[in-house]
């Protein structure tokens, strides 16, 4: 006994047909171009728990070496900062040897000057939006313009000293009242560390943390990534630039101004050997930091080769399946179009 089909029943098979190739052309395409499973839940199964481990692990490597790249060129600017420093400070210390030879002070002044603008200017570098130099107090400039708070008080400073003279002139400032003035006495403050009674660093100089700041490089790894513009060294090359640039040389005796220069020279060498430390400590953060990044490269080379042979494709099955399922569908088109064409009309006599 023969059963009557409708021309819609028909119809509908190739059409369902279409439907189902078209996800799976969809899928196909999309392993193909990515060489990945593009639906690893329905594809791995009971290793889907495994598999979605080992993709946490690889986004968590990489989001640890994304920061690394940033704490290395943080370390990096930090370290040619501190270079420019300190080829400032060496020709500063040679020009101060010059002086004491020649007495030319008025040529060292103008030098001075310009090397401690270039020395604030430095210390307020800025990396990857922070102050390198600000401590943890990153968002601020941490060193002040010379020609702001710091030469008012430093002129104040020095005009008081000058009052406390009989007669009341530069030029009877002896080397001894000099010495105390520049070692113990209110320019002194100007420089002292911020923790010290009576300093006036702070209120005059800086705004930086006296913290430095650190950086997780991996997993129960932290290192030293910035030094602080209130390290010692920067404020003894700061006292030995302002005290050339800031007081008025010119106007002192002799033997005054060699003892203002002995000062300087000492405290340029104890600067340069400090600023030289700094270097080393942020040498070693580089180090590690090489180091570390080359054992997280490994880790994330080996978690992503593992997630490749979960979620891998072959890339000439993915090949040969798309070309497969895509004549399907064009098969499964030209049925439907077929079928959508058949009618009793077609069959009945002219």
């Amino acid at each position: 006994m023969l059963s009557a089909v409708s021309t819609s029943t028909l119809f509908a098979g190739p059409r369902n047909a279409v439907t189902t190739l078209q996800a799976k052309l969809s899928e196909a395409e999309t392993e193909q171009s990515t060489g990945m499973l593009a639906d690893p839940i329905k594809s791995l199964g009971s290793q889907i728990g495994l598999d979605e481990t080992l993709r946490s692990q690889a986004a968590s490597l990489a989001n640890m070496q994304s920061a690394n790249n940033i704490v290395d060129t943080t370390l990096t600017v930090s370290q040619n900062a501190l270079s420019s420093v300190s080829s400032d400070a060496q020709t500063f210390l040679n020009s101060i040897v010059s002086a004491q030879n020649t007495g030319d002070v008025r040529t060292l002044q103008t030098q001075a000057k310009s090397l401690l603008d270039s020395f604030t200017s430095t210390l307020n570098t800025v990396s990857a939006g922070a102050y390198v130099f600000g401590g943890t107090n990153s968002s601020v400039a941490p060193m002040a313009n010379y020609s702001g708070a710091p030469q008012t008080a430093t002129a104040a400073a020095f005009t008081n000293l000058v009052n406390q003279q009989t007669p009341p002139q530069a030029s009877s400032i002896s080397s001894a009242d000099m010495t105390s003035f520049l070692s113990s006495g209110a320019f002194a403050n100007l420089f002292a560390d911020p923790l010290q009674a009576g300093s006036t660093w702070t209120a005059n100089w800086s705004q930086a943390s006296s913290t430095g700041t650190s950086a997780v490089i991996s997993q129960g790894q932290t290192v030293p990534t910035g030094v602080s513009a209130n390290e010692k060294a920067f404020r003894q090359l700061a006292s030995a630039y302002t005290s050339i640039a800031g007081l008025d040389l010119t106007s002192l005796n002799s033997s005054t101004q060699q003892t203002v220069l002995t000062s300087a020279l000492e405290q340029v060498g104890y600067a340069m050997q400090g600023i030289s430390d700094m270097q080393t400590t942020l040498g070693l953060s580089q180090s590690q930091l090489t180091k570390t990044n080359s054992a997280l490269q490994t880790q994330a080379s080996t978690v992503n080769n593992m997630v490749s042979q979960l979620d891998g494709i072959d890339p000439y099955q993915a090949a040969t399946a798309l070309t497969d399922l895509t004549t399907q569908l064009e098969t499964a088109y030209s049925l439907t179009n077929q079928i959508s064409k058949l009618g009793l009309v077609n069959y009945l006599p002219a």
